[in-house]
């Protein structure tokens, strides 16, 4: 079987949008509307409303009662996809505070149920214009009721928009530009989400930038540079492919040979500093991150292999996290973090929940793409694009994996699509090799031998 038969067969058979029956017509409706207000749930629950994780959960009842077999079969469909959950929900026996952990874990298990849900239920192309809505929603009432705030780290002024931090603020903006973006190049998606796609363009970029947030600006040229690549290299013949990554290669090796020079006689690191405080504007300490980090890695150290528990460390009533809440001016005394998700991660579940994150991310980012490439549409890139966002944010920001939040939401119904495509890959090549050996097998009959 070819390629472009193998494509045809997996698109034909897991994400039908033209369907014939009115029941699934139906409930792919009902899916697209569960999207859309689960996307608004979570943006309430970020805004601080304890009604956004209601909604978030709610949405999806009508399909789970309408649909209850075909739930059941989405969330056991992907085992892999519950590596993380069930590593947090098992640090309930060794953290610090277990009630927490508990209750954060199994919220999170339910984010990664509805995720599964969602690509089980609404194709990508259907997935990408429900999301739109909801991101867009968080523009106008940032635009509309935003607010100031001071940035702990910083002690500038900086715009929320809704949300708690400038950084969740840009986030969303940066979702908002990739999403909107891939929608108005899709000239197959309908004509209100395109022209809806417009209005979000043009409010993302200049509130991504009112947002101030350097990584953000960063994160997002490189998701856009990254996701206009995929759709390029997408329509290209294996024969330019290989000639491409030959010659990214070739560029590549004696690059990273330099860089590892310049490293050692202490020039990278000089440049790498007045990058950092000439371009991006931030101290030498990246506004207090690396004080953070030595504070995360001394914690690490006490419990190296599996942490303190999911969810255990930013609690009140915890007197490390009370004093760098103290010492960042967050009155609130909420939220916050180490700002980089591995090490955040290993001061919660040690380095071995590290290392399944990390396999987690990289077994997400290599299907997400290899199902870009082969289902050439502005869908599955712009799902590529929102992947390589949130990876990309990994380094500097904590935005998965949370309860209840879009990140997360997102990351995982990603991972959803990408388990569906490698197992029908895995399903046609089981197929096709069967196929072979039974005619093989039935060769000597046909000849007369």
């Amino acid at each position: 079987m070819s390629i472009e038969q193998r494509d045809h067969v997996f698109i034909t058979r897991y994400w039908r949008d033209a369907v014939t029956s009115s029941d699934k017509r139906h409930t792919s409706q009902l899916a697209w509307i569960a999207t859309m207000l689960s996307m608004f749930g979570m943006i309430l629950t970020l805004a601080g409303s304890a009604a956004g994780a209601v909604l978030f959960i709610v949405a999806w009842a009508p399909i789970a009662i309408r649909r209850a077999d075909r739930c059941l079969a989405a969330l056991v469909r992907s085992p892999g996809l519950w590596l993380i959950p069930a590593f947090a929900l098992l640090s309930a026996t060794w953290s610090e505070a277990p009630a927490a952990t508990l209750r954060a874990a199994a919220e999170l298990a339910v984010t990664a149920g509805i995720a599964s849900l969602t690509a089980a239920f609404v194709s990508p192309r259907a997935f990408v214009s429900a999301i739109s809505i909801g991101l867009l929603a968080a523009a106008v009432l940032s635009l509309a009721f935003g607010r100031y705030g001071v940035d702990g780290m910083t002690g500038e002024t900086v715009f929320l928009g809704v949300f708690a931090s400038k950084n969740t603020m840009a986030l969303f903006m940066s979702l908002l530009a990739i999403v909107s973006a891939c929608l108005l190049a899709d000239q197959s998606q309908p004509a209100v989400s395109r022209l809806l796609a417009v209005l979000s363009f043009v409010l993302s970029i200049p509130l991504l930038l009112r947002a101030r947030s350097a990584g953000a600006l960063v994160t997002t040229g490189a998701s856009f540079a990254a996701l206009l690549a995929i759709a390029a290299f997408a329509r290209m013949r294996a024969r330019e492919r290989l000639l491409i990554v030959a010659g990214l290669f070739a560029v590549t090796v004696p690059i990273t040979v330099i860089a590892g020079l310049l490293a050692l006689n202490g020039t990278l690191g000089q440049a790498a500093t007045e990058f950092i405080s000439g371009v991006l504007g931030k101290d030498a300490t990246l506004t207090g991150r690396t004080v953070l980090w030595q504070i995360a890695l001394t914690e690490i150290a006490k419990r190296p292999f599996l942490g303190i528990g999911y969810y255990a460390f930013w609690l009140q009533g915890n007197l490390l996290a009370e004093s760098i809440w103290r010492q960042f001016s967050i009155e609130s005394r909420t939220g916050f973090s180490f700002h980089d998700t591995f090490i955040e991660f290993a001061v919660e579940l040690g380095w071995i929940g590290t290392a399944l994150l990390v396999v987690t991310l990289a077994q997400v980012l290599e299907r997400i793409v290899r199902l870009a490439l082969a289902n050439r549409t502005w869908a599955t890139a712009c799902l590529a694009g929102l992947v390589i966002c949130l990876i990309s944010r990994t380094f500097d920001e904590v935005d998965l994996p949370y309860p209840f939040a879009a990140p997360t939401y997102l990351f995982f119904v990603a991972a959803a699509y990408g388990a569906d495509y490698a197992r029908s890959v895995r399903i046609i090549r089981n197929q096709t090799v069967t196929a072979r050996l039974a005619l093989a097998s039935a060769e000597p009959f046909r000849t007369g031998q």
